[in-house]
């Protein structure tokens, strides 16, 4: 056990106690930010050249796990920053000391979406957007987006006829947030939409994202949301064996929930399957740290499984909300945020199955579009 992981699970009832909280604010207060990058869990894939601990992708995803026992929001938060830090490792090394010149707890954000315009003007891109789904902006102090490449008014395109993106890093202060998070879950992670209009970024803070291993960190995405899921599923079954063993009794019954034998089989079969998915996520993980050059087999892999975590996290906390009965459907109770936190992570375009097609088409030897992430 890392010693960050240490510090969170000493952290991991008292984040647990202030969810409604944090889904309340519709963000995470500044103290907790303040004790999460105490802990370590905001500067965990920095590289060691930038003052960070460069820590283990299996090691970071146990983190983000155990985060999201105690609350989706923060465990979803926590992965959107450790995400910053894989895509900050695409830019130029000059953008990276520009990044973290006040120190490896320099908190990121961004969008992969390409929901921008990019204009090439002498050493610099012109960007104008705006962009949804942009985790913890309100603490970010650096923000990437992606945008298409445009000529005038044309989208600049690539072979095939897929448009030409490029991505840039602004310093926070350069956007602004619109107010838009009003959403059925993960409420507490800010995920507000973002706005620029013509901020011009010089050239060294921008990158393509081509190649192979600038792909791949792209696609380690779908593994920090599955740790997420793997964390909520967990955390959704500790409390319906809580609300068990504490002595529920179903209506009409003369015993208690926790004697029901139906009861005993459905829970262990969805705490089988919870470990069936930590077992996966844990097995791609320990295959990425491994990796020499990965190709596009490698990615579809990470695509695949972070649709196969989903869908198995994803029974297990409509199991563990169906068990507990009528007090689930009252906002006091935590298993009902447990089922609107999956129900938002599994809309997210990681968790959909379209890479089961594209990884058995590799296997098989079929042609993909190589215009894929």
């Amino acid at each position: 056990m890392t010693e960050t992981l240490g510090r969170i699970r000493s952290m991991s009832a008292t984040l647990k106690a202030r969810a409604a909280e944090f889904e309340s604010a519709r963000r995470l207060p500044d103290d907790v930010i303040k004790d999460l990058t105490g802990a370590g869990a905001m500067r965990m894939l920095v590289p060691a050249k930038h003052g960070g601990p460069a820590m283990h992708l299996p090691d970071a995803l146990a983190v983000i796990e155990e985060l999201a026992r105690a609350d989706g929001s923060v465990g979803w938060t926590v992965g959107q920053v450790t995400l910053a830090q894989l895509i900050f490792s695409s830019f130029p090394e000059a953008a990276r000391e520009e990044i973290y010149a006040s120190g490896p707890d320099t908190l990121g954000a961004g969008a992969v979406a390409p929901k921008g315009r990019a204009a090439d003007e002498d050493g610099h891109w012109r960007v104008t957007g705006q962009w949804p789904f942009v985790t913890g902006c309100p603490h970010a102090a650096w923000v990437y987006l992606t945008c298409v490449v445009v000529d005038g008014r044309a989208v600049r395109t690539g072979p095939g006829g897929a448009p030409v993106t490029r991505m840039v890093v602004l310093p926070a202060g350069e956007l602004e947030i619109v107010d838009t998070w009003h959403v059925m879950g993960l409420r507490g992670t800010a995920s507000h939409d973002v706005r620029v209009s013509g901020v011009r970024c010089p050239d060294v803070r921008s990158s393509a994202l081509s190649g192979d291993a600038n792909r791949f960190r792209v696609a380690q995405a779908g593994l920090l949301i599955s740790a997420v899921n793997v964390g909520l599923a967990q955390g959704a079954l500790d409390e319906v064996i809580e609300l068990a063993t504490d002595g529920k009794r179903p209506a009409f019954s003369r015993r208690r929930l926790a004697e029901s034998p139906l009861f005993q089989d459905r829970l262990g079969e969805a705490q089988m399957t919870c470990a069936a998915a930590r077992a996966l996520l844990r097995e791609e993980a320990g295959a990425v740290a491994a990796a020499g050059t990965p190709g596009p087999l490698e990615r579809s892999r990470l695509r695949a499984t972070s649709a196969r975590v989903a869908s198995l996290t994803a029974s297990v906390v409509d199991t563990a909300h169906a068990l507990a009965g009528g007090s689930a459907v009252y906002e006091s109770s935590p298993l009902q945020r447990r089922l609107r936190d999956m129900r938002t992570s599994t809309q997210h375009f990681v968790n959909g199955r379209d890479y089961y097609g594209v990884l058995g088409a590799l296997l098989v030897g079929a042609e993909v579009d190589p215009a894929l992430p």
